[in-house]
């Protein structure tokens, strides 16, 4: 069983890389997989712990608690969808992934990637 679920990551992290995130980045890829599994099953837990934290809201500052009770207004159903289906696009320091009117933005911090913002796609 445990060989199933390396191989399944391996091949899902390799599927990844090969159609929008450069081999260089298995880091990234591997961390992208998490955070869709979380979006698709709406762990808030989960997904505060794949954000910078504090997270910037409405000029609130928010900690893990209060992130995760603002969860379903950062990630409503259909950015969850939208996310789960996006390939983000690599930039210099950051990986993009473009939903509607926002770009949702991951960047590395402190040697690990996470959430960071929410910028306007303009």
């Amino acid at each position: 069983m445990k060989r199933f679920f390396v191989t399944a990551a391996i091949a899902t992290v390799l599927a990844f890389n090969s159609t929008s995130v450069s081999a260089k980045d298995a880091a990234f890829a591997a961390f992208w997989v998490k955070f869709q599994a979380a979006l698709k099953t709406n762990d808030k837990e989960a997904i505060a712990s794949m954000t910078r934290l504090p997270y910037q809201l409405d000029s609130k500052s928010l900690d893990k608690k209060a992130f995760v009770l603002n969860c379903d207004k950062i990630f409503s159903k259909k950015v969850r969808t939208c996310l789960a289906k996006e390939k983000p696009v690599q930039d210099k320091t950051s990986f993009s992934a473009f939903c509607g009117e926002e770009i949702y933005i991951f960047e590395k911090v402190n040697g690990k990637y996470l959430f960071t913002e929410i910028g306007v796609n303009d």
